[in-house]
């Protein structure tokens, strides 16, 4: 997967994750503390709209006893507490009932929203009454149920049932007489009130006096009669009556059908009121879910809002990336002139920078090694593993007719070039062994050239190994060794050899040596000379025969060659003296043939007078990887080395200094 693609995916999964948890956080958040937030809410209503109705309710005490503390009326109650009866009242000066009764009416007809008055004693007889008769309340068992001070609703008398008019009254003693007075208020101050204490949430707030008349923020204030037979209203006077409710705020819960309800009651002072809020558990659903859809509409928005983000900086600051790959492409396929343009001053332009010069350095180090190439007749390719491919340098084209199709490496010159049929097993094994990643250090094979002739070839390859040591290339060069083959082809031909040893003479062994100097050129390896010479010679002819001697040299020149005869040539140089050529001394190690060479001649031989001989030499060793060397030269060095073998104690080996 692409690193931007990767980048990609990864910043959208992490901002799905993040808002995918930022939701469930919040919505089991949202849903722990909805319920107790709602409830807060409704204590919090309860108990400001309490104050607010205990402050409503003090105002009108202080109405009432500015009323009750009138003189007027202060000195007509002390003359009934005087002891007249009421009804003996007629016959008091006109006067003094003339002012209370002025005074009454002067109160209802303000604008302090009485709307009546009544005078009355212990027994409930009305004395003296303005604006309404009460008679009907103050012989009720309701008057019973309200003490002093204490406010109560009434419905009016009469009303329409769509209007639902109701009065607030209320009584108390006037001074410290044995009489009682009874105000009616106007319901618009207790609608006002309403009207500024809607609760915020869906549910009701409702009023409860002393004499169970309930009042509710839609403004129905006879509920006495309506709203006491419905469930809501007898789970909330059952709460009431049961719980024996004290003062204080408390929650109770219930079930109106299948719905269920919440309501918080609170009294209001010592006036015998309870102001109650009542809310829907839906409310808390629907609030919740509403709060959730929120939150859910602002992750979404902020989910797609990171995705975008993630995605816009992800494309910024891997653009460099693009280009530096772009870049590659382009080097791969050969544009060697392209460059790396990024001029920041952060890592991607310090990567440019570096790889700029670095590409700089490779297109001049290409072009140094393509210009060896050219000027060397040999051919170099290059076998690439990894992709199957095989490349060979542009001089392969004066060699070889072929040309191939494609890079691939079945149809490479490799696998189709035409092999001498001597040389296609070798060569078969050859490829397998460049295919394992194994090194060919010389492989010598006949090929068809141009022209369709057999021409000899060495092959010399070795193995690009990556990080993990595997195999990636196989480069390799194709060196012409033909007219060194065949020169030496004709010097055997034409060879002489030495009558007594049948190896060659010294004339022949010199000019093979001459033809190995060159081959090594073009091989890139190294020979070593061997001059061998037979310890003590003199002693087998003067103590046995010269055909004994003959013998000796005859059984020393066949071991040599046994010997050395698969990876070298030996000839007789002179007298008792033999010179041995190994070909590819950094892998034949010419100490070790001198080693045979001493054992075998040790074991010695059986000579025609019937003694087991055994044959001692002394060997000097030249190691030669220079070629402009001469051939008498090389040997004169490997001549030297025997010398001193001879002078420290013979029968050995010994390499030039």
């Amino acid at each position: 997967m692409k690193i931007r693609t990767m980048l990609i995916i990864s910043m959208i999964v992490f901002s799905l994750f993040s808002m995918i948890l930022f939701t469930v956080f919040l919505g089991i958040h949202l849903s722990s503390s909805s319920d107790s937030q709602y409830k807060h809410t409704m204590r919090e209503m309860s108990v400001k709209q309490s104050g607010a109705l205990l402050s409503y309710f003090d105002s009108y005490i202080q109405r009432f006893n500015i009323i009750a503390g009138n003189p007027a009326i202060v000195s007509y109650v002390a003359f009934l507490d005087s002891g007249v009866e009421a009804d003996e009242a007629d016959d008091e000066p006109a006067a003094e009932v003339l002012r209370a009764q002025s005074a009454l009416q002067a109160f209802a007809d303000g604008d302090s929203g009485i709307t009546g008055i009544t005078l009355f004693n212990e027994n409930n007889q009305i004395i003296m009454s303005v604006g309404g008769d009460m008679r009907d309340f103050l012989l009720s068992t309701r008057r019973n149920d309200l003490d002093e001070n204490q406010f109560a609703v009434i419905p009016v008398a009469g009303s329409d049932e769509s209007d639902q008019d109701f009065e607030l009254l209320q009584f108390a003693r006037v001074a410290d007489s044995s009489f009682y007075m009874l105000c009616t208020y106007s319901s618009s101050d207790i609608t006002e009130f309403f009207n500024h204490s809607r609760p915020s949430t869906r549910g009701k707030v409702i009023l409860i006096c002393p004499l169970n008349n309930l009042l509710d923020n839609n403004l129905r204030g006879n509920l006495d009669e309506e709203y006491r037979t419905t469930q809501e209203y007898q789970h909330i006077k059952r709460f009431i009556q049961d719980t024996k409710y004290r003062n204080g705020t408390e929650f109770f819960s219930f079930e109106v059908g299948r719905e269920e309800s919440h309501a918080l009651f609170n009294e209001v002072g010592d006036t015998g009121w309870l102001i109650g809020v009542i809310g829907r558990t839906a409310d808390i659903k629907d609030n919740y879910d509403a709060a959730v859809s929120l939150i859910i509409n602002l992750a979404i928005f902020l989910g797609i809002g990171m995705m975008v983000l993630c995605i816009f900086f992800v494309l910024k600051f891997t653009k460099p990336l693009v280009v530096i790959k772009d870049v590659l492409t382009k080097i791969r396929r050969g544009d060697h002139e392209v460059r790396i343009n990024i001029s920041q001053g952060n890592e991607y332009g310090k990567i440019a920078k570096e790889f700029n010069d670095l590409l700089d350095n490779v297109v001049i180090g290409e072009g140094r090694h393509k210009t060896v190439i050219e000027m060397s007749d040999n051919i170099i390719f290059e076998w690439n593993l990894q992709k199957d491919e095989v490349i060979f340098s542009n001089n392969f084209s004066k060699k070889f007719s072929y040309r191939a199709p494609t890079d691939s490496y079945k149809d490479s010159f490799l696998v189709k070039c035409k092999v001498h049929p001597e040389d296609a097993a070798n060569y078969k094994k050859t490829l397998e062994k460049l295919a394992n990643g194994e090194s060919i250090q010389q492989d010598e094979f006949r090929w068809k050239n141009i022209f369709g002739d057999y021409v000899w070839f060495l092959l010399r390859a070795g193995p690009i190994h990556g990080a993990n040591n595997e195999t990636l290339k196989v480069v390799g060069v194709i060196v012409d060794i033909d007219n060194a083959k065949k020169k030496e082809k004709i010097l055997s031909a034409r060879a002489n050899y030495d009558a007594l040893t049948s190896l060659y003479n010294r004339e022949t062994l010199e000019e093979l040596i001459n033809n190995e100097i060159d081959l090594i050129a073009a091989r890139k390896n190294e020979f070593a000379i061997l001059f061998i010479d037979v310890d003590d010679f003199k002693f087998f002819n003067d103590n046995y025969s010269h055909a004994t001697g003959d013998q000796v040299l005859r059984f020393t020149a066949l071991t040599i060659n046994d010997i050395v005869s698969n990876y070298g040539m030996a000839g007789r140089f002179g007298g008792d003296e033999f010179v041995v050529c190994i070909r590819n001394a950094e892998v034949n190690d010419p100490a070790k043939t001198a080693e045979e060479i001493l054992a075998k001649l040790g074991e010695g031989f059986l000579c025609d007078v019937g003694d087991q001989l055994s044959v001692k030499v002394s060997i000097g060793i030249a190691i030669i990887r220079d070629t402009t060397k001469r051939v008498d030269e090389i040997i004169g060095m490997a001549d030297e080395a025997m010398y001193k073998i001879k002078k420290s104690g013979k029968s050995n080996y010994g390499f030039i200094n």
